[in-house]
């Protein structure tokens, strides 16, 4: 499902309502001292530390066999490791976003195809949580940016937004961590605005900077092939890693490409590599090790493992971390 609103005009998102007796929590500010004991805590528990930092890009719809066919995304599929079972989790695309980040869909894809792609407001609660609160708790940061993000006041209700010049229209859907009240009361300026038309946007400038351990990058809808294709998409994801994060900004970071879910075909199998100073090219790699069936959940887990962070759901805690890749 598209769910655009015209320029100017607004979409707000629906919202759930928390059962009784759920409190929202409460912030806990750490100095900087007690954030790198809880960090270096997090580190000693960490099962397979294998990556400093993790960046995370979402294309979309796109079934694997044809995602093969993109000779830049096979391109860089020679370059680290790439799965030939890696599933998408649902149908429609919304809740494979939320489940990247909080270990469930919280029911959504049950709605069926429309309803369940409708962006909705969780309720800050113990029942609805993501990797923000584990990595925050443990000392460390994350960031989610977003191609066009609108100008405006967090949380940014509107739930798409046409974006002139042809770049690529904006959808409050795709920036998961926006779906959560918890992220849009207490961790607004942690959603980062990327004017992709811009070489020297914020991403960019961070990048520079240094990352943060946990980054969720956000292509508008062109970029991410919704709207185009996915030549469109893979032409983009080369000139992103070339030109916004090239590989000397990239050490000890992984970089985790894969799509939402298929283009339709009938066992949600979608392209995701794994690229990085950590992981073995495709050459190394033991053809075994990439035939392994993983999923979205595989990722989350991963990520808790490589970190220190307990998991989020019985769906990670489940989940089989990505091994027989790495250096």
């Amino acid at each position: 499902m598209i769910l655009l609103a015209g320029a100017g005009s607004a979409v707000i998102a629906q919202s759930i309502t928390a059962a009784p007796n759920q409190s929202a929590g409460q912030q806990v500010t750490k100095s900087e001292a007690g954030k790198q004991e809880e960090a270096a805590r997090a580190a000693a528990r960490a099962k397979a530390h294998h990556f400093d930092r993790v960046v995370i890009i979402v294309l979309e719809n796109t079934d694997y066999e044809r995602a093969m066919q993109d000779p830049n995304l096979t391109a860089l599929a020679s370059q680290g490791a790439t799965f030939t079972n890696f599933r998408a989790l649902f149908h429609p695309s919304y809740p494979n976003y939320l489940a990247m980040i909080a270990g469930t869909d919280f029911g959504l894809h049950r709605r069926g195809s429309y309803l369940g792609d409708k962006q909705v407001n969780f309720p800050n609660d113990s029942a609805h949580r993501t990797i923000a609160d584990r990595l925050i708790a443990a000392g460390l940061d994350f960031k989610q940016y977003a191609e066009e993000l609108p100008s405006g006041t967090c949380p940014w209700n509107i739930s798409g937004l046409h974006v002139a010049e042809k770049r690529g229209n904006y959808v409050r859907r795709h920036v998961p961590f926006l779906s959560f009240r918890e992220v849009q009361e207490k961790w607004c300026d942690h959603v980062i605005q990327v004017d992709s038309g811009k070489a020297d946007n914020f991403f960019v400038q961070d990048a520079k900077k240094g990352l943060v351990a946990y980054s969720f990058y956000t292509p508008n809808m062109n970029h991410d092939g919704h709207d185009t294709t996915a030549q469109v998409s893979g032409a983009w994801v080369k000139k992103f890693l070339d030109e916004a994060f090239p590989e000397k900004l990239r050490k000890g970071t992984l970089v985790v490409v894969t799509f939402d879910e298929s283009g339709g075909n009938e066992d949600n199998r979608i392209y995701t590599l794994l690229l990085g100073d950590m992981v073995k090219p495709a050459s190394q790699q033991d053809p075994s090790a990439l035939r392994k069936r993983y999923t979205h959940y595989s990722i989350l887990r991963t990520i808790e493992d490589n970190f220190g962070l307990e998991p989020l759901t019985a769906n990670d805690r489940d989940a089989e971390a990505i091994t027989g890749i790495w250096k």
